[in-house]
């Protein structure tokens, strides 16, 4: 997402009532501008990695908000994003055989040790 002014907001804080804890978004339409949130104007992709794409797509938010929201297109940023993954995975390294399996021991060990240890809970 992107505000009007260029700057990309943080999350979107939900105060579902009683308790410390604030479910967080990052999802487009949590940033339209109601109950003080940011408005954003337009959508890019982006990664967790933290790459963002050139790309841009205006938010027609009288669509968005209106009956057929659930309708909404937001398909040209997702392009972006796959797109990027695409990119990733033809540059990845296939792990040797050998090496693979020490990685799948290592994560079946440390599951053993999650479920029986109380350091782990």
């Amino acid at each position: 997402m992107l505000l009007a002014d260029g700057g990309e907001p943080g999350p979107v804080l939900f105060d579902l009532g009683s308790g410390g804890h604030f479910h967080e978004s990052i999802d487009w339409w949590a940033y339209d501008g109601t109950m003080r949130r940011p408005m954003a104007t337009v959508m890019r992709g982006r990664c967790s990695c933290g790459r963002r794409g050139a790309a841009t797509y205006p938010i027609d938010w009288e669509k968005a908000r209106g009956d057929e929201s659930d309708e909404y297109d937001p398909s040209g940023p997702w392009a972006d994003w796959e797109g990027h993954m695409d990119e990733v995975a033809a540059r990845a390294v296939v792990l040797p055989g050998d090496v693979a399996g020490l990685l799948r021991q290592l994560r079946e060990r440390l599951d053993e040790m999650s479920a029986t240890s109380r350091l782990w809970r």
